[in-house]
């Protein structure tokens, strides 16, 4: 059953009950005002008939004359409980003159009470009494409940008539309260099964207040999320794809070429190195690619210790010197005062120098390359600045997404992975650090890691050293 259906059916349920229950208050409220009201107004007419009561009087006279002009029930009962005088307004008479009288009402009123209204069945219909008391005795008037069963059936009849009328507006009211409340469901429905199916674009705006419009919120931030994501996995897929089917190619032409034929020993030395370039152009993307999974899983923990910086970026120059010098780019170490020594992973420290100097030596064609060192606050920026080819804006804040490339052909027929920058920002967010970049079209960039003061694996082990040598002596001590 649909939820609109489910919320109506509710509703109603829920309204019709509440309605049945406020008819029957209604009715039990207005039935026992209307007897009060009544029962006053027979109080009062007793009172007039007692003022009416003298000795000399003849009591069966004026119970008749009462009866008529009241409507009504008379009867007049001395002080012993005897009937002396008795009359309806129908013209018939009551109890024989004489009889004692003992209904509750009576002996009520004889006990001094000031009144007492009792209902009672009777030979022509139930009947409504009140009793006052006299010095001459007591005067009882009462009325037929047929009148008021009237004015209970019309009062009932308008409660069951407002309640009807209130009924169907309470149903226009819960058919549109369904659909309000189940539209927006409906269409976070609709667009949860739009992702399901990867359809991730021309959602409709889903306007809803309080807990369902930030559902809807969330569902559209997953929507955003979930296309760039797709994007991310279409596009790692098809750059994994051609990074090993390229070189693969290459490789496996050259490969074909010796086995089946005789070249000369010239010719099979260039096959040779041709393999060897394009295997090991797999190898590095395959390595690289494991190396991030590991990262990102949180396989690889750094482990922090005092690194001669100069020492690592004269590796690095040193296996990147040759290609620097056929390109005539300068490779320049720029260390600041007392920033020759960085607390990090070894191997974080020297990957992050090589990724970003063979990035920067990729789209550089002259001038500089400089690795450089900053200090910051509770930290050390170790970073690399080129005066390459720069790259545009629009293309800046995704450059540490994996496999992304600003020139995708350049990139590739220079031999990058594109996974180096994600590589670096990783292992820089592994020491609780961040990155950061900044370029200018034909003016260089500049990209740079962060890596915060943190005591070094030999420092922590020396100050535990320390401290259970002091605990050591206070426990001799003692």
């Amino acid at each position: 059953m649909k939820l609109v259906y489910r919320l109506l059916i509710f509703s109603l349920a829920l309204i019709t009950v509440l309605m049945m229950v406020v008819v029957a208050i209604v009715d039990t409220r207005l039935q026992e005002r209307i007897i009060g009201e009544r029962a006053a107004e027979l109080g009062r007419e007793a009172r007039l008939v007692a003022g009416q009561w003298t000795a000399q009087g003849n009591p069966e006279e004026l119970a008749r004359t009462a009866s008529i002009a009241l409507g009504g029930r008379v009867t007049l009962i001395d002080t012993d409980g005897r009937v002396v005088g008795d009359a309806a307004a129908n013209g018939g008479t009551g109890q024989t003159i004489g009889t004692r009288y003992t209904r509750p009402e009576v002996a009520s009123a004889l006990a001094g009470e000031e009144s007492t209204v009792a209902p009672t069945p009777h030979l022509a219909g139930p009947e409504l009494y009140q009793a006052v008391q006299t010095p001459l005795g007591i005067v009882r008037v009462g009325v037929h409940t047929r009148t008021l069963e009237a004015i209970f059936d019309a009062a009932r009849r308008d409660v069951v008539t407002a309640g009807f009328f209130a009924l169907a507006w309470a149903f226009t009211l819960a058919l549109l309260f369904a659909r309000y409340v189940s539209r927006p469901v409906i269409q976070l429905r609709d667009v949860a099964r739009a992702l399901a199916r990867r359809e991730y674009g021309n959602h409709p705006k889903i306007d809803a207040p309080g807990e369902v419009g930030d559902l809807a919120k969330s569902l559209e931030h997953l929507s955003v999320r979930l296309e760039t994501l797709e994007s991310v996995r279409r596009d790692f897929i098809a750059n994994v794809s051609h990074e090993l089917c390229s070189p693969l190619t290459i490789a496996g032409g050259f490969a074909v070429t010796l086995a089946n034929h005789d070249p000369p020993p010239e010719a099979r030395k260039q096959f040779a190195r041709a393999i060897v370039s394009n295997t090991t152009r797999m190898q590095r993307v395959i390595d690289d690619m494991l190396d991030l999974s590991r990262i990102e899983s949180g396989g690889w923990i750094p482990v922090p210790e005092p690194i001669d910086l100069a020492a690592i970026i004269e590796e690095v120059f040193e296996s990147l010197g040759p290609a620097a010098t056929a390109k005539g780019i300068a490779l320049v170490s720029d260390l600041h005062a007392g920033g020759s020594v960085l607390v990090a992973d070894r191997t974080a420290v020297r990957q992050t120098i090589a990724n970003l100097t063979e990035n920067a030596l990729r789209h550089t064609e002259n001038g500089s390359i400089t690795v450089f060192t900053r200090p910051g606050t509770d930290g050390a920026w170790l970073g690399v600045r080129d005066t390459g080819e720069g790259i545009a804006s629009n293309h800046l804040p995704r450059i540490f997404e994996r496999l992304y490339r600003a020139d995708r052909g350049r990139a590739r027929r220079s031999g990058g992975s594109g996974l180096g920058l994600a590589i670096v920002k990783h292992m820089a967010e592994a020491h609780g650090g961040r990155v950061d970049a900044e370029s200018v079209v034909g003016g260089g960039t500049t990209i740079r890691a962060f890596f915060p003061h943190v005591p070094s694996a030999r420092e922590t082990s020396g100050l535990a050293g320390r401290v259970r040598l002091n605990l050591d002596s206070v426990a001799t001590q003692l």
